[in-house]
């Protein structure tokens, strides 16, 4: 089941390793992939049809081969048919070797070689007159098996895979046997019977301890996803062994005469060898498909993948809180328009317009704009109980599990206009690896270096002799707590504040991104017609986000760190990866480096300019991007932002003012 192997039975490019597991960081593969709470790569990284298909056809087969092999132990010579099914198996493991091999480009491995011989062994030795031996090649093809199916010894849950890629040869073994030989003229077909019981038992166990240890962690993953229904049938095929082949033998003892007892055997045994078949390659196809999420949990933010045929989408709710929770769709292809959401759902229309839309009980609430943030965004009320919401676009429903819980406690401005920041700051622990719990919105308290940087701005601009400031904020806590701060600087400096921006006079903008994304696209409007904040839009901060930034042709923001220095921009490609779509923002890279530890700050504030660029910043096409297409994942897609001056002075809440170096 796992995508990963210490052999290579196909070179590199080929067939094996197969799936987003296989070529994600260990913490990348979360949410919708293998460490906790973190995303995948994305549901459509996995491999191509055309590989996924040979894989489940090469290690089905193998799995024929070796049963075949193996049960000679206990069934002696197999009859001709019995030799014609392994011969046959041999010759289709052969054949997507090779086809895999021709795809990849490449010669054949060491173990590729291998393989084919000890696959091509066991039918050899089955021919002959002592087919027992065929036990031999038959345990080097099952360790090969358990090698592809299972991954190394060190790799999660290895004992569950291994043990199931054991089984599975053996149940697949006694079914092909049992279905081949008609009669039980003998004992042998009846401890193979026991055997093929045994083992369907056993890898229905397995199967059913690795579906409750690594996923999916709700019925809506395990039947509304590929890999959940990959695992039902891991779990339900070797059970359906074990009962068919039981019932064999209870209706057989049962059976007045021979010719009843023969046709038990006929109805029962071919759906049992198919059963044993379709096992071994539901097990194949786990690796090359996205792992299943962790299960969702009350007041911990959900951060998933969402597949609706346009591309890598990313879906987040928060505060998972019976209430009003705020949801966002992002992702390539996802375009949505206004206006702003400001009420739950239930007290608006109860029909979505065409487009993308989240269905909670028997309402659909169309994703529509925010100003300041990315992508498209919905506030539902979930009620107690509700277990699940459905993504829709166009003809595509998507169902994804929740789980709001019965606590209505949430983080106050979880969603409000402040909610995007909010969700961000989360969404940057989360890739992170760390705690997905909401938390104290940013907006509820003033960071202590945003404070620093914002009495340095002041401080600059009274060195540069500007007439006067305005300030921009809104109701938020950290606002109110922003413009006591620029107000009391600008009197320690002299510096007048204005009710409203006169023609030379800067606007400091310090409230939250849908506010500041208004102030500042409305500031630049009326710029153009009449002379307005000519001394400069300066903006707090944590409106370092795309939204806000693409709104006026320049701005200029007061940061401790430089955006395009490495622990920024490990955080940016991070994000991009485990959460396509989502934008960088402050708020998350603080919440990021407080998880990883990373430290990213300059000794002191300094100014950058924020403005457009005429040539696209573009994506790197290593992650997926388009070359010339601006990178919406980075600071600010189709924008620069660069240091202009030297560090800002900040001698502290209350000290004189003096000279800015």
């Amino acid at each position: 089941m796992s995508p990963s192997s210490i052999v290579t039975l196909v070179p590199a490019g080929g067939l094996l390793p197969a799936g987003p597991a296989g070529d994600a960081p260990a913490l990348l593969r979360a949410v919708a992939g293998a460490a906790p709470a973190v995303l995948a790569r994305g549901p459509q990284d996995g491999v191509p049809f055309a590989d996924t298909a040979l894989r489940l056809v090469l290690l089905t087969a193998l799995a024929v081969v070796a049963g075949t092999g193996l049960v000679r132990v206990l069934a002696g010579a197999p009859g001709r048919a019995e030799r014609v099914v392994a011969g046959v198996a041999a010759l289709v493991a052969v054949s997507a070797a090779v086809a895999a091999m021709t795809r990849s480009g490449a010669g054949p491995t060491g173990w590729t070689l291998f393989l084919l011989v000890a696959a091509v062994a066991v039918p050899a030795l089955l021919a002959g007159s002592r087919p027992v031996l065929a036990v031999v090649p038959a345990v080097a093809v099952t360790a090969l098996l358990v090698l592809q199916l299972a991954g190394t010894p060190g790799a999660p849950w290895f004992a569950l895979d291994a043990g199931y890629a054991v089984v599975g040869s053996l149940a697949a073994g006694a079914a092909v046997h049992l279905g081949t030989t008609r009669t039980d003229d003998d004992a042998r077909p009846a401890r193979v019977r026991v055997l093929g019981i045994a083992a369907g038992a056993v890898g229905a166990v397995l199967a059913a301890v690795r579906l409750a240890v690594a996923g999916p962690f709700s019925l809506t993953d395990v039947h509304g996803t590929g890999f959940g229904r990959a695992a039902l049938v891991t779990v339900v095929a070797p059970a359906a062994v074990a009962a068919l082949l039981l019932a064999e033998s209870v209706l057989t003892r049962r059976a007045g005469h021979r010719v009843r007892a023969d046709e038990v055997r006929d109805r029962v045994r071919t759906p049992a060898a198919l059963a044993a078949v379709v096992a071994v390659g539901a097990a194949t196809l786990l690796a090359a498909l996205p792992a299943p999420a962790p299960a969702a949990v009350p007041g911990q933010a959900l951060l998933r993948a969402v597949d609706l045929g346009t591309g890598p989408l990313t879906l987040a709710v928060a505060p998972m809180r019976p209430g009003p929770n705020l949801v966002q769709l992002t992702g390539a292809g996802v375009t949505v328009t206004g206006p702003d959401v400001t009420m739950p759902a239930g007290h608006g229309e109860t029909g979505a317009p065409a487009g993308y839309a989240v269905r909670a009980g028997d309402r659909d609430v169309p994703f529509t704009a925010r100003s300041g943030a990315p992508g498209g965004w919905a506030l539902v009320d979930l009620p107690e109980g509700t277990t699940s919401i459905t993504v829709t676009a166009g003809g595509l429903a998507r169902a994804v599990p929740v789980d709001v819980g019965t606590d209505r406690a949430a983080p106050a401005g979880a969603t409000g206009a402040d909610g995007p920041e909010c969700l961000s700051a989360a969404v940057g622990r989360i890739v992170a690896g760390g705690d997905p719990g909401l938390g104290p919105c940013p907006s509820e308290a003033l960071e202590p270096a945003d404070a620093r940087a914002l009495r340095g701005t002041v401080r600059a601009l009274a060195s540069q002799q500007a007439p006067g400031l305005a300030i921009a904020g809104d109701v938020s806590p950290r606002s109110r707590a922003a413009a006591d701060v620029v107000r009391g600087e600008a009197a320690a400096t002299g510096l007048p504040v204005r009710s409203a921006p006169g023609p030379d006079d800067a606007l400091i903008v310090v409230s939250g991104w849908q506010h500041a994304a208004t102030t500042v696209r409305d500031t630049a409007r009326a710029a153009q017609t009449t002379p307005t904040a000519l001394g400069g839009t300066y903006l707090a901060p944590w409106l370092l986000t795309g939204g806000v930034l693409g709104q006026s042709p320049g701005t200029l923001l007061p940061l401790d760190f430089g955006p395009q220095e490495q622990v920024p921009q490990r955080y940016v490609r991070t994000l991009a990866a485990v959460a396509p779509g989502s934008a960088p923002s402050l708020s998350g890279l603080r919440a990021w480096t407080a998880t990883t530890g990373e430290p990213y700050t300059d000794p002191a504030p300094a100014l950058y300019g924020a403005a457009p660029v005429s040539v696209p910043m573009t994506a790197d096409d290593d992650d997926g991007g388009h070359h010339g297409a601006p990178n919406e994942a980075a600071w600010f897609p189709g924008g620069a932002i660069v240091r202009i001056g030297s560090a800002l002075s900040d001698p502290g809440p209350g000290a004189p003012a003096g000279p800015t170096p």
